[in-house]
Parts: structure tokens; sequence; C-alpha cells
């Protein structure tokens, strides 16, 4: 055989054999299995935090948890408390969601009596305040921040504010997930980011009839949205002290993994028979689409 038909023969056959290889893992990968329970208890990564960066007026003290290491440029999500609320109420979000691959700041507000307006503010405030943790030369986090991967979380008042703050900055962020929010007659029709509405059917601070349960009708239908109202939940289902903090972690950090992250594979645990498997936990489970 001529030198140029062996060259030619050889190419081929390594081409064949690189492409079987890349197929198989990418089917590999593809198929990896997400385990839904694993989203009920902390993540793989180590955890650091953090509470020296510079001041911003919005907001009083505050705290990032994040991950030790990742591989890639990790989301960010702010997060607020409720009326007469600090950080502690809410904390154990923190180091949660940094345990599965996010930077989470948790805010105290100046006054703990703020509106929810303010304190959707504060949300916003603090997702500016985690972008530029990636530019700042001596930050934990320099260069570790995919700033176009951010959410806002809050509970009760902070919940209204996240409302709030999804409404007026659907542009600075990528998903919301307000907790047994508190917002009379809020009305959300301008949010454009995938909304994770949380609430308790027994809440007697937020009803979820002049609250959670407008809030989230208001919302457009083309926005992605989901309305999980938890069976004999009250109004601090979601808080440090919550009676099932893993069903709220697991729905939380999968609605942060397909909506931030863009993984599709947590799409089955939301919208899918996965979720069939807490059907007895919700009072209602309204999805959109």
């Amino acid at each position: 055989m001529p030198a140029k038909s062996l060259r030619i023969s050889l190419l081929v056959i390594l081409v064949l054999l690189t492409s079987a290889y890349t197929d198989s893992s990418g089917v590999a990968a593809a198929e990896e299995t997400i385990n839904f329970a694993a989203l009920a208890v902390d993540g793989p990564y180590e955890i650091r935090a953090y509470s020296s960066f510079p001041e911003v007026t919005e907001f009083g003290d505050a705290t990032i948890y994040y991950p030790l290491a990742t591989e890639a440029a990790i989301g960010g999500v702010a997060i607020a408390p409720g009326f007469t609320e600090s950080q502690r109420h809410i904390n154990w979000w923190g180091p949660r969601l940094a345990s599965h691959g996010y930077a989470v700041l948790v805010l105290n507000t100046n006054e703990v009596r703020e509106s929810p307006s303010l304190r959707g503010d504060a949300l916003i405030a603090a997702v500016r305040l985690l972008k530029a943790e990636n530019s700042r030369s001596a930050s934990p986090l320099n260069g570790r921040i995919d700033v176009n991967k951010m959410a806002i979380m809050g509970h009760s008042m902070g919940g209204g504010g996240t409302l709030i703050a999804a409404n007026n900055h659907s542009d600075e962020i990528q998903a919301a997930i307000p907790f047994t929010p508190w917002q009379p007659d809020g009305v959300f029709d301008q949010i454009a980011v995938p909304t994770l509405v949380i609430a308790g059917s027994n809440d007697s601070i937020a009803a979820v009839d002049a609250h959670a349960w407008p809030h989230y009708q208001s919302i457009p239908s083309s926005t992605p949205s989901v309305y999980m109202e938890i069976e004999g939940g009250n109004h601090f289902l979601a808080n440090s002290n919550g009676p099932d903090l893993g069903t709220v972690s697991r729905y939380g950090i999968a609605w942060l993994k397909l909506y931030l992250d863009g993984d599709e594979r947590y799409r089955e645990f939301i919208f899918g028979d996965s979720q069939k498997i807490d059907a007895a936990k919700f009072s209602r489970y309204i999805t959109n689409p």
C-alpha cells in the first residue's frame, strides 16, 4: 500500500475510534443519574464564609457562604429575612446552597421592620455586590462567580421583597424563590424570570389566599413558575427551624440547578413524574408550563 493511502487509512481508523469514545462518554455523562434525595442534605463541596466586603447602603451586615473548590464559575444567590428577623432565622440556606455549588449572601436589613419594597432594594444591592466580588482583587471569590447566574430568595416580607425585586429587575437576575411571602395586594405581572413560590396551607401570618396564591396567579403565563403549597405548613416552614427543610431544600436547589446552571436533568424533579413522590406533602402543586 502506498504511504499516502496508509496514512489516510490510519487517520480514518483514529477518527472512528475517537468518535466512538466520545459518543460513549457523552452518553454516559448525559445519562448520569441525579439523586433527588441528595438535594435534601448538604452537597459535596466543602464550604467557607466571610463577612468583610465593601459596605452598601441598602442593607446592614451580611455573610457570604461559598464552596471552597469548584471546576467552573459559580452562580450567586442573595437571601433576605422577614419582619423583625435577622440572618440567623434563615442562614441554614447559606451553607446548604454553598455546599451544592453557589455563592450565597444572607443579609440583615438596615432596620428589622423595613417594608418589602426596601427588602427588594436590599436583594438587588446584594446581587450587585456578589457580581462585584468576582472582580474585587481581595475577594475570596475573585474570578470565581458567573455574573450571569444570579437568584434572589426571601422569607415573609423578604419574600415580598423577592417578588418586588423580580418584578422590577428581571434583567439583573435569572431566578427567584420567595417563601411564605407577605405583600398585601401584590401584583407581579412584570416578572420575567422563573419563580418558585413556596407556601404553607396553615400560614396564619401571610395567609396563602391573601398573599402567596394571588402573588403566584399574577405572574405572567409566559414566565416559568411553580406554586408549591405544603400541607399543614406554617409561616416559618422554610426558616432555620422549619419542620421539613429537606423538602424545601430539594425543590429550591433543583430550581437553581435548572434555571441558574441550565442543567436540564433537574427539570424532571420539578415538572415531571419525580415530583409525584411528594404528592401527599402538598395541598397544592401548580406548574407553569
